[in-house]
């Protein structure tokens, strides 16, 4: 994504959007990810991901989530949501359309 300002431009990778994303994502109360502490082997890392899609001046989001035990999953999905739009409009100044939540899994 690129911007043109007055003293020159600004161009900020689609992996670095992602990342604001699974930052943002990952505050939320609920999203599991895994600690650096925890060495424990998977066979699939359950840390949020994150996909970003341009339309126009605009984004949309993308993401996959893993959630704790024992919280509701529509407040969270919806904290997610409100999280990442805001953080990604506060620390870019592009407008997030959409964020599309899907959930994987659920420790139990």
């Amino acid at each position: 994504m690129s911007a043109n300002f007055v003293n020159g431009s600004v161009k900020i990778a689609d992996e670095i959007l992602d990342q604001i994303a699974v930052a943002a994502a990952s505050d939320v109360y609920g999203v599991f990810c895994e600690d650096d502490q925890d060495k424990t082997f998977s066979f699939y890392n359950r840390n949020p991901k994150s996909r970003v899609q341009k339309l126009g001046d605009y984004l949309h989001f993308y993401l996959d989530v893993n959630f704790d035990r024992n919280i509701n999953v529509r407040n969270a999905v919806k904290d997610i949501q409100k999280n990442v739009k805001s953080v990604v409009e506060n620390m870019t100044g592009i407008a997030v359309t959409r964020v599309d939540v899907n959930v994987n899994n659920l420790e139990i």
